[in-house]
């Protein structure tokens, strides 16, 4: 009996000496950067293991990109006097890509399609566009070209020689236009162009414009940006821009369906966000008819008001996000400038000049967004916004806020993220 006492204590010394042991190797030699030799990587490995798998196990509960946290503070308003469909997009149940159309006064559904297969998180069917006979044309933002669907969800033509970024819009007759990456076999997105400057070589990305037959996919017409801007002399819009890999980021090209004194159908404004820069192009005769620059920065989605004026969703914002303090928090604040926040900018050809109606009212309620963004004039003169980056819904009747809304999802505390709405007839 005294024997087996005697041998408990004596394994309880040694355990507790073999932990005091590594109690102190872990203190000496065990601090993450300062480990020293086998031993010390050793401990650090070891003592590091319960926080790997807790951050193993938050990355497995984390959700996919396309939702948006949803604030403790939201509150919906609708005030919508008449039905507005609206074409959306995102992420279901199934992990497939809902498209919709939905009625945003009822919140009912319309209309409904489903993408399935090859998709991945954080894949987004960004803008897509509604025909006639409810077909649709979407394509998951950059990857795979660009696809056709019926009202049954069946393929009806499948166009891989390019991919599809940013916007989709309907041009003349059977055809449409939208900004795009080469995917051809002769070129890939990734390849980009180089310039060269202080004898460094700097390499960048170029974007195209592309025309296609909606009823077949068939490229009618493509055009490198980057080559456009040498060929016209404008390539210092590639250096104005402050994020070098990326200087032109075209968001959006906007054909012209009626001529006026001021534009032919078939011209097309182009958006090119990081250089913060419009252009006016006439495909035609490869031709640039304005560079427009001014009072707006990191813009996206120009569109035509009449035969005079267009108007575009400035963001309002840098092209590139720098230190919340400006690098400079240390200074005594001599002078502090009003808060920036995103609105409508119209631009009136015949006079050069721009307007902001409505720029208190939209700073009132907060709208802001730094990256992507759009709107849409509606037929009764309300004003349409997505609100991307915190994947808000807002429509105003001049100061009057009429809707805010999210996209709800099936994930608690989160709704959907937005991927260029579009109101629909």
């Amino acid at each position: 009996m005294k024997s087996k006492l005697l041998n408990i204590i004596t394994s309880a010394i040694i355990v507790l000496a073999l932990l005091s042991f590594y109690g102190w190797s872990v203190r000496t030699h065990g601090t993450p950067g300062k480990a020293q030799g086998l031993w010390g990587n050793f401990l650090v490995t070891l003592t590091s293991f319960p926080d790997l798998v807790t951050r193993a196990a938050e990355e497995v509960e984390k959700l996919p990109g396309t939702f948006v946290p949803t604030h403790p503070d939201f509150e919906p308003i609708n005030r919508l006097d008449y039905d507005l469909n609206v074409l959306v997009t995102y992420t279901n149940e199934a992990g497939n890509r809902a498209v919709e159309v939905r009625n945003l006064r009822t919140q009912s559904i319309e209309k409904s399609w489903e993408v399935k297969g090859g998709l991945k998180p954080h894949h987004r069917v960004m803008h897509p566009l509604l025909l006639s006979n409810d077909r649709v044309v979407y394509a998951t933002n950059g990857y795979g070209g660009i696809y056709c669907m019926n009202d049954k969800g069946e393929q009806l033509w499948h166009q891989s020689e390019i991919g599809h970024h940013h916007s989709m819009n309907k041009g003349l007759g059977e055809s449409m236009w939208v900004c795009a990456y080469d995917l051809s076999e002769s070129s890939h997105p990734s390849n980009g162009v180089a310039y060269e400057m202080g004898g460094v070589q700097y390499q960048f990305l170029d974007n195209y414009i592309v025309q296609l037959d909606t009823e077949s996919g068939t490229l009618l017409f493509k055009r490198s940006m980057a080559e456009l801007l040498l060929d016209k002399g404008l390539e210092h819009l590639i250096i104005k821009s402050v994020v070098v890999d990326d200087p032109i980021h075209l968001n959006d090209v906007q054909p012209v369906l009626e001529s006026s004194e001021y534009m032919l159908a078939g011209d097309v404004f182009l958006s090119f966000r990081t250089s913060s820069v419009l252009l006016h192009y006439r495909p035609s005769n490869d031709s640039i008819i304005r560079v427009i620059e001014g009072p707006f920065t990191s813009q996206h989605d120009v569109d035509i008001i009449d035969g005079k004026t267009i108007a575009f969703f400035n963001n309002n914002a840098p092209t590139k996000r720098f230190k919340e303090d400006g690098g400079r928090g240390q200074e005594t604040q001599l002078l502090k400038y009003p808060s920036f926040s995103s609105h409508i900018s119209y631009y009136d050809l015949s006079t050069r000049t721009f307007s902001t109606p409505n720029k208190e009212v939209y700073a009132q309620h907060g709208v802001y967004s730094f990256t992507e963004g759009l709107f849409e004039e509606l037929p009764n003169g309300d004003v349409f916004i997505e609100e991307q980056n915190p994947s808000l819904i807002w429509v105003f009747r001049q100061d009057s806020l009429m809707f805010k809304g999210i996209l709800p999802s099936h994930h608690e505390g989160h709704h959907h993220l937005l991927n260029w709405s579009r109101p629909v007839d």
